[in-house]
């Protein structure tokens, strides 16, 4: 057996979509984030019955980074996802989605399964049905905090501005550029003070300390489940 973070995503609102882009659409996701993640997988992400992806890493410290790539691609392709999050162990060695099983598995079909059952604790963070909603269960282990902190976090996200989205990204891909070139290269006349404030009210620092904090606690869970 092994400690692993299992996702199981079921698109919402599936049978109104055209199948060839419903398809067109999994296949993108299966692949891209198949090629990004391959070192951390253990079951690579597949299309099953139809209109869900399943997939299993073993790396806990990429579940924030997966939950972030896949939020951000649902947005891109406006096909948002209910999104079961499993913490546990895997317990078979294949690589077939339709044969996987062990606590992590079972988990994250619980996990998305209360989230299209709009179960109390979840509907605090997934009352948006345009939106790919996330819930993380486990058997073994406190599981709220980890919802609390990424409610959150996009929560927070969801609220930002579209000047406060390109400072950010400037900052994120480029982390060497200051505040006062991001500023220039937006054109604001004051660039420093704009940039600055324009972070303050997107709570940026508060965002990046709770996303450390995240992974920090998945990675105690890592630790935990390995002893």
């Amino acid at each position: 057996m092994k400690p692993a973070v299992c996702f199981a995503l079921d698109v919402k609102h599936s049978r109104q979509m055209d199948k060839k882009r419903l398809l067109m659409i999994l296949n993108d996701f299966k692949e891209t984030i198949n090629k990004r993640f391959h070192k951390d997988l253990l079951v690579p992400f597949a299309i099953r019955n139809g209109d869900e992806l399943v997939g299993v890493i073993g790396n806990f410290s990429s579940a924030y980074p997966l939950i972030k790539y896949i939020y951000s691609q649902s947005c891109f392709h406006q096909c948002p996802f209910y999104s079961g999050i499993g913490i546990g162990e895997l317990e078979t060695d294949t690589t077939d989605v339709h044969t996987i099983n062990g606590s992590a598995v079972l988990c994250a079909f619980t996990a998305r399964e209360h989230l299209k059952e709009k179960k109390e604790k979840t509907k605090i963070w997934s009352e948006n049905e345009d939106t790919t909603s996330f819930y993380i269960f486990a058997e073994a282990l406190p599981f709220e905090p980890l919802n609390t902190l990424l409610g959150w976090i996009l929560e927070t996200k969801r609220n930002w501005t579209d000047k406060q989205k390109q400072v950010i990204h400037l900052i994120e891909q480029f982390p060497e550029w200051t505040y006062e070139k991001i500023g220039r290269h937006l054109g604001y006349k004051s660039p420093i003070s704009t940039v600055s404030y324009l972070l303050k009210r997107a709570e940026y620092q508060k965002v990046k300390t709770t996303e450390a904090s995240f992974t920090e606690l998945l990675i105690l869970y890592q630790a935990l489940l390995n002893k």
